[in-house]
């Protein structure tokens, strides 16, 4: 079921660019690799900015990236920042792709076929893979690729659910066959996680990586940039069709419109809707503007008081008047969450769930109730996505109408993933969309990776299993729907909102579309890009 995607590309209404006015900027700074990168064939003259109907090769994009920090890494099994999943997405490439409704589509795969049960799947791949050094990719690399993720625990371990490696094999260069320990029918949703699940050679290394995807490394420098050039080799011919892409980390915002404008560069992401009413009156810039399922929650730690008393979870989550806090934050953009993940999921039933509204008044009484009237926290955040220490001070503001005394503690990117992510009490976090058993298998069953609320519940991982079992899609759906039902009454996560992703790019630079995954230019589709 495809998801309909609200955007707006370089048509940003005068009524619009009057409500954004006014909407805060991030903290301002710059970057001195700018210079080394300007070039006058980055901005386009206004009177040479029409679009180009048929995609063309040549030109270089540099892209300004927003949410690096100095433990970027190009290992294609173990990214963490956005800076990491743009550059990832340049390199490598997967055997199924999400495309921009969210729905996995084949990529480096021509098939892939469950048997009877699910507990075999077969995966054959398109004919003619390359690596970048122009050896062939087969089905062996496929194995080593997911014995790689699995055996060092990476992200994509438990997007692959019962996978039995030890009874998998390749029977020829073209086929895999996938054993699982017990029915899988979730596999094709899993793989579409892709970023995570990216395909490399047996000899891979990290260090000096080789991948399949549309373009090769020249150069990287972690925490400040990194420089790609074309794979005429790509099994999607004729993309891609930039000849090179340079890939800056900037610091915040304001550096990124500055650059752009500037024409040092000519793309730039995740931005606030603030950046609308700067560039919406520039005919030298293109603003998108996608209505993500991509998310911002704030996390409670389920295993340490205050939050192991689910009278305590529930006066958090009623404290936040969700369409102030988005419109505050987004100008109307986005839409307003109700604690449950995976909002473009066609298992998501709205109606099912009453929408929760800020009551102050009950929060106010469970927290009495509780023994914590006038509780103190403290909210520990980051920049790491737009909008999200605001997010924390708005929070702030409201919750001290239920008596609540918060203190927000910001750390720089870098800081908060070495001493804080997945740590501290109460926190906050940024995901991109993936289907709701995908998502779960990643945050909320026991020793999920990114299990920020340390949720180890018996009942909802019986239910996980048996929703990742069937072949039944009723009795998935009926199952999913008490998954969710506990994730909105019970669960650790405070789902406000689901952040629109904003990205703008000089006006000659196109195949840039909105998309539902809540990642930058279209999940950083860059092979899809071109300049005319």
């Amino acid at each position: 079921m495809a998801w309909a995607v609200n955007m707006l590309e370089g048509e940003i209404t005068r009524r619009a660019l009057l409500r954004m006015t006014g909407t805060g900027l991030l903290a301002v700074s710059g970057s001195g690799l700018l210079d080394a990168y300007a070039s006058a064939s980055t901005r386009p003259r206004a009177a040479t900015v029409a679009a180009a109907a048929i995609p063309r090769r040549g030109g270089r994009l540099t892209f300004g990236a927003q949410g690096g920090a100095s433990s970027d890494t190009l290992d294609a099994h173990n990214g963490l920042t956005n800076t990491d999943f743009a550059r990832l997405s340049q390199l490598y490439d997967a055997l199924v792709r999400m495309d921009s409704s969210g729905r996995p589509r084949l990529a480096m795969a021509a098939s892939i076929t469950p048997n009877r049960n699910a507990t075999e799947w077969t995966v054959v791949l398109k004919p003619g893979l390359k690596l970048h050094d122009g050896s062939a990719f087969v089905a062996a690399d496929v194995l080593y690729s997911f014995n790689r993720i699995v055996r060092n625990k990476f992200p994509g371990t438990f997007a692959l659910g019962t996978i039995d490696l030890a009874q998998s094999h390749a029977p020829d260069r073209r086929t895999v066959k996938l054993r699982f320990r017990r029915p899988f029918s979730i596999l094709m949703d899993a793989l579409s996680l892709h970023w995570y699940l990216y395909m490399v050679p047996r000899d891979y290394d990290p260090r000096k990586p080789v991948g399949t995807g549309p373009f090769k490394l020249v150069s990287f420098t972690p925490g400040q940039s990194s420089t790609t050039v074309r794979f005429d080799g790509y099994w999607d011919q004729p993309k891609p069709y930039l000849d090179k892409v340079v890939t800056i980390n900037l610091s915040d915002e304001t550096a990124q419109t500055n650059a752009l404008q500037s024409g040092q560069v000519n793309a730039i992401d995740y931005l606030t809707a603030s950046s609308i009413a700067t560039l919406g009156g520039d005919d030298s810039v293109k603003v998108i503007v996608s209505r993500s399922a991509g998310f911002e929650p704030f996390t409670m730690r389920l295993d340490r008081a205050p939050f192991n008393d689910v009278r305590v979870r529930t006066a958090v989550k009623l404290v936040v008047d969700r369409r102030q806090m988005l419109d505050s934050l987004f100008a109307g953009h986005g839409r307003v969450g109700n604690d449950i993940f995976s909002i473009a999921d066609p298992l998501y039933v709205k109606s099912l769930f009453p929408q929760r509204a800020q009551d102050l008044e009950r929060a106010r009484s469970l927290l009495r109730a509780a023994g914590h009237s006038g509780l103190p926290l403290q909210l520990v955040t980051t920049p790491n996505a737009p909008g999200m220490v605001q997010a924390a001070e708005i929070f702030a503001t409201q919750a001290r109408g239920a008596g609540i005394k918060t203190s927000v503690v910001s750390q720089t990117t870098t800081q908060y993933f070495a001493r804080s992510y997945l740590k501290v009490s109460f926190s906050q976090d940024y995901w991109q969309f993936s289907p709701y058993l995908v998502t779960a298998s990643q945050a909320t069953i026991s020793g999920a990776p990114y299990n920020e609320t340390h949720q180890s519940d018996a009942r909802y991982d019986r239910w996980f299993a048996q929703a990742t079992s069937t072949l039944d899609p009723s009795l998935q759906r009926e199952i999913v729907h008490e998954m969710m039902r506990y994730d909105h009454e019970q669960g650790g996560l405070l789902i406000p909102f689901f952040f629109p992703v904003i990205d703008a790019v000089a006006a000659n630079v196109h195949g840039v579309k909105p998309a539902v995954t809540g990642q930058a230019l279209d999940t950083f589709s860059f092979q899809n890009f071109w300049i005319s």
